[in-house]
């Protein structure tokens, strides 16, 4: 699966996100191969994706192997970037849980 803007992929592991992700404002995506599965906002990309790893519901165990990709946006426009993305990309979960 392409990233959602022509942007770099990279698999969910800790490695990928220490390296790749970084600790600034902007929305990030997880997916499998075949589907989007969700869409998030955060004031620092590489602490959420953590959380996501440290913390998985139950739908992030059920889907993998996942990857992410990400975008840098300012807090301001952070809502807005999620909500077209979410209208774009129809992720099978709108929360984290």
């Amino acid at each position: 699966m392409p990233a959602y803007d022509g942007g770099e992929t990279y698999p969910l592991a800790y490695r990928a996100v220490d390296q790749k992700a970084p600790d600034a404002s902007g929305v990030y995506t997880l997916f499998t191969p075949q589907r989007w599965m969700y869409v998030g906002e955060s004031a620092d990309i590489r602490e959420s994706l953590f959380r996501h790893l440290n913390e998985p519901p139950a739908w992030m165990i059920r889907s993998r192997p996942l990857s992410f990709s990400f975008e840098s946006v300012p807090a301001g426009e952070r809502v807005s970037r999620k909500q077209a993305l979410v209208a774009k990309l129809a992720p099978a979960y709108d929360s984290a849980e």
